[in-house]
Order: C-alpha cells, then structure tokens, then sequence
C-alpha cells in the first residue's frame, strides 16, 4: 500500500512541476500549461500523449528486431491488422495508435504497407491494447496497460512478439 500512495504522490508532483498556473489574459486563472516533454496523468487513464509513446516504443522494438533485421533492402508487404481494444474503455483512441504505428513503419522504410484487404502479403503483424486495474482499500488505484505485437507470416506462423507496460497509479484522495 506505500508503494500505491508513493506512486500516485509522484504522479501528481510531476503534474505540478510542469504546470504554469499563473493567471492569463480573460481571467483564466486554474487553467495550467503542462510541458509537452511530460506525460503527467491526473487518473488512471491513457493520454494522447500515451498513445504515441506506446506505438513508438513498441513498433521500434520491432522495427530493430533480429527478423526485421533479416529483412535488409527486400522491403516485403506487411499489414497491420486492425488494434484490438481489450481494456476496460471502450472509448480509447484506437485508430490515433494504429496511425502512430503505420507512421513509424511506413517512415522507417524497411517494408510496404499494404491495406488490409490485400490479397498479396508477406507478413501481418496483430496488435492488442489490454489493461488489468488493482484496487487498495484506502481508494487507491494501479492500472497497468500493456499494448502487445504478434507477427505472423503469410502461412500463421508466428516469427515475433513485442510489447510494452504502462503502470499508471492514483492515490487516495485527501481533502483538508
């Protein structure tokens, strides 16, 4: 249990050093500038700001991986399949993630994005957005989401598998 209420009191100090609350032109006093390096949460759900970094993480550990590696200038055709959503909010972004990923394989060069409706591949890679959440008695809270890639060749099997954690935590609330 110190180790929730010692997360959830770092969370919320890395909100408020990158917050400016000074109040602005129009009276916005409250209103906070966040610095766009952080990836501070005031609950235990994903950002845009998330998103991104857990297609980019996880589509670069495949992106330097021993089979992708293989591959050299040959550039095969690959699909990335439809994001499956298995959490528990159903209103993630879905589609900002699956962008994110086709993004960076697409700038990185090394295969041919092909539509899904294709009928000539050479690998599809399968990926899955879940989420597990632990509850303290004290209110506390620990959500873990983990978004996971599954490589297949044109024939199922599977040639790699990448992934990516985000523990997210939220302390009990005090009021004075």
């Amino acid at each position: 249990m110190k180790l929730l209420n010692f997360v959830g009191a770092s969370l919320i100090a890395t909100a408020l050093v990158g917050c400016n609350t000074m109040p602005g032109p129009g009276g916005q006093a409250g209103v906070s500038v966040l610095d766009s390096n952080t990836r501070a949460h005031l609950d235990t759900e994903l950002t845009m700001a998330d998103y991104t970094a857990f297609a980019e993480n996880v589509t670069n550990k495949m992106l330097s991986s021993r089979i992708v590696q293989s591959w050299g200038n040959k550039r095969p055709r690959l699909i990335v399949a439809r994001l499956q959503n298995n959490t528990d909010n159903e209103n993630i972004r879905m589609q900002d993630i699956h962008d994110r990923i086709t993004e960076t394989i697409l700038n990185s060069g090394v295969a041919r994005l092909v539509d899904t409706s294709a009928t000539r591949f050479d690998y599809v890679v399968k990926t899955e957005l879940s989420s597990t959440r632990q509850y303290g008695q004290d209110g506390a809270e620990l959500a873990f989401f983990k978004l996971e890639f599954k490589m297949f060749k044109i024939d199922g099997e599977m040639v790699g598998q990448w992934s990516d954690v985000l523990p997210l935590g939220r302390a009990k609330q005090k009021f004075l």
